[in-house]
């Protein structure tokens, strides 16, 4: 058994030989090609970067050629530098020597030009006079102004004082309020006021003149568009230059106002609507209740039972006896009393309420206020402005509900008690009326 094992193991091995032996070859072919692959690579390598050795020691060369080049330009532009830096050292010298005062003559000038160029800017009349302050571009230059120069600078102070004791009439371009610009006449009245035929006031502002946003009252405008037909001599007049009457844009009106309370304003408001209404609905039944006890009045021997004074009488009439009377007519008064007060309480509370609203909005306001301080600081008064007038409208608001509901409260709970003191006199008197006759007809029974 042994024996062949051994015989198949060797007859193995001699038939694997020749396979193993082929492979290698194979194996070795392989690596031969592929080391000759590789000599061509590193060969087509090392001739690149011989040639870019090659270009870039030439482009070293360029780059040193030019740097010699511009490092003799350097030298010879410092030379060029100082010599004009010495040459204008030397010219003002003797520009200094040769003007002598005059140096402080043209600085003096030049401070006025400068000074004028503001004032022209924002100047009426450069609205007439368009491009004048070209005149005044030599004050921002340190040459000295020549005589053109001089002489444009007194024609503008001249023109300036002249003007300003002028009232005339010019075409300008005016930017409408819903900023459509249109050729219009306009009338100057000195540097203070322009205004079109129209009557409406214009602004100056960044060049051009505008028409504001928020004009002065009617009769104003109607004053000035007599004044601009010629039929009037007076006019209303800013002399803060545009600046008052700019103002009015941002003077809130009275919805704006009201806005500003935010809800607390509306609820405020939405009660005093209701106290009116109640005080109105008061007054009315009240002056009814009035007249109909007039008229029961005039008639006090029919007792009607359409007003309190007729039911009181007839309450009282209804009574045998001097106690019954006097208990009817307590009765009668007990009702009619709620119906005389009826409304007063509403009316009361509402008023009182109105201004509490008001203080609570002023303390939310403040809140507000104190949040935006802690956010952004105090450097920007606008942030602060929004909490502050909630807080004053609110304020505001609550005192305008309560203070007329208080008089409507006062008045009409006088005119009740009064009513009511009506009634309780008549009702005395018909007790003491119904007594008498009871004493009358005891003393004619003791008589008979």
């Amino acid at each position: 058994m042994k024996a062949l094992l051994r015989t198949l193991t060797l007859a193995l091995v001699v038939v694997g030989l020749p396979v193993q032996a082929n492979e290698l070859q194979q194996l070795l072919q392989q690596v031969r090609s592929q080391a000759a692959s590789d000599e061509k690579v590193d060969a087509a390598r090392l001739a690149e970067f011989r040639s870019d050795h090659a270009r870039q020691e030439a482009l070293l060369s360029e780059a040193q050629a030019r740097l010699a080049a511009a490092e003799a330009r350097q030298e010879a532009l410092k030379a060029e530098f100082q010599s004009n830096e010495d040459a204008l050292t030397e010219q003002g010298e003797a520009l200094r020597v040769r003007s002598g005062q005059l140096g402080e003559v043209f600085g003096v000038v030049k401070q006025q030009a400068q000074e004028l160029h503001g004032l022209v800017d924002d100047s009426l009349i450069s609205a007439e006079f368009a491009d004048r302050s070209e005149l005044l571009a030599f004050a921002d230059k340190k040459r000295i102004p020549t005589l053109a120069e001089l002489e444009g600078l007194w024609f503008l102070l001249q023109q300036e004082m002249t003007a300003t004791g002028q009232v005339t009439r010019f075409q300008a371009p005016v930017v409408q309020a819903d900023g459509v610009r249109a050729e219009s006449e306009v009338v100057r009245v000195g540097p203070f006021t322009a205004l079109t035929t129209d009557g409406q006031y214009l602004n100056y502002v960044d060049g051009s003149l505008q028409v504001l946003p928020v004009q002065p009252s009617s009769a104003v405008v109607s004053q000035a568009r007599e004044f601009a037909a010629g039929q009037s001599d007076s006019l209303v007049v800013d002399p803060s230059r545009g600046n008052l009457l700019a103002l009015l844009a941002q003077t809130p009106n009275l919805k704006e106002r009201i806005a500003q309370g935010g809800l607390v304003g509306y609820i405020i408001l939405s009660l005093g609507g209701i106290g009116l209404l109640v005080a109105l609905w008061k007054l009315l039944t009240t002056l009814k209740m009035e007249f109909s006890i007039r008229a029961q009045l005039r008639n006090a021997d029919q007792a009607s039972d359409n007003n309190p004074l007729g039911r009181v009488m007839a309450a009282g009439r209804a009574g045998r006896t001097t106690d019954e009377t006097e208990l009817r007519v307590d009765e009668a008064l007990l009702k009619e009393a709620p119906l005389l007060e009826r409304g007063l309480t509403l009316l009361k509370l509402v008023a009182a309420v109105a201004p509490l609203l008001g203080l609570l909005g002023t303390v939310t306001g403040m809140i507000g206020t104190f949040q935006s301080i802690t956010l952004f600081g105090t450097g920007d008064p606008k942030l602060m402005a929004g909490g502050i007038s909630q807080a004053l409208m609110t304020t505001v608001l609550g005192l305008c509900v309560a203070i007329p509901l208080l008089f409507c409260h006062s008045l009409l709970a006088a005119r009740s008690r009064r009513l009511l003191q009506l009634l309780q006199q008549k009702g005395l008197a018909l007790l003491a009326l119904q007594r008498e006759q009871l004493s009358d007809a005891e003393e004619a029974r003791h008589a008979a």
